[in-house]
């Protein structure tokens, strides 16, 4: 009996592992994934609370917006260099399925009030580039 139950706790642990070593999602973004980068310099650099005003609606895209299959959003770690601006105040990268559903979510509602009330009030500068994953 004892023997069968450590073979069993065998088979038990190796098929757990296979399946954890199978099941990591890739850490690679889909091809063909539209990634959108932005970046916010606000008319008062540094400035806290607008700076939180504009994470909150990145998060707020994130939640509310189908189309955003994933957010990130953060600010500058201040360290600048020949191959790195640190000027900005706020960056946010969405991922979407494809561009149709960046152009779904560019006339979202939540997308819109955002950068009539948030976005464009507070920005001196807004900055985005695009691309599809590879």
């Amino acid at each position: 009996m004892a023997s069968l139950t450590r073979s069993y706790l065998t088979v038990t642990l190796l098929a757990t592992l296979l399946v954890s070593c199978t099941s990591t999602s890739s850490k690679l973004a889909a091809p063909g994934q539209l990634h959108q980068v932005g970046f916010v310099w606000l008319k008062n650099a540094g400035d806290q609370a607008d700076r939180r005003k504009i994470v909150v609606a990145v998060h707020e895209f994130a939640k509310s917006i189908p189309e955003v299959k994933r957010a990130s959003v953060g600010y500058t770690d201040g360290i600048g260099g020949p191959f790195s601006d640190a000027s900005y105040d706020v960056a946010f990268t969405l991922t979407f399925a494809d561009d149709a559903a960046r152009l779904r979510y560019n006339a979202h509602p939540v997308h819109e009030k955002a950068a009539k009330e948030v976005f464009l009030p507070l920005s001196r500068k807004l900055l985005f580039y695009r691309y599809a994953s590879e």
